[in-house]
């Protein structure tokens, strides 16, 4: 349950959610997930301006995925900048 919203609201939200088809479902959640993304490179881009697009895609991948999956994937930070 969300913590911001009422009980009624939650309700309200969650039959919307199951009146849906999964095929809508899975829509909605792909661009949540791309949204992320987006927000986490953008964030990324503000604190690290200097970061190459390589570096920049390296640092997402760490806070997308975590440091260890991130590490098995492309290797360590410093290899990238």
């Amino acid at each position: 349950m969300l913590t911001d919203t009422t009980i009624q609201a939650e309700q309200i939200r969650l039959r919307a959610l199951r009146a849906m088809s999964p095929a809508k479902r899975l829509s909605m959640a792909v661009g949540w997930s791309q949204s992320v993304r987006e927000m986490s490179r953008a964030g990324l881009r503000r604190q690290f301006p200097h970061f190459t697009e390589t570096e920049l895609h390296r640092h997402l991948s760490e806070r997308l995925l975590g440091a260890d999956l991130a590490m098995k994937v492309y290797g360590p930070l410093n290899a990238h900048g």
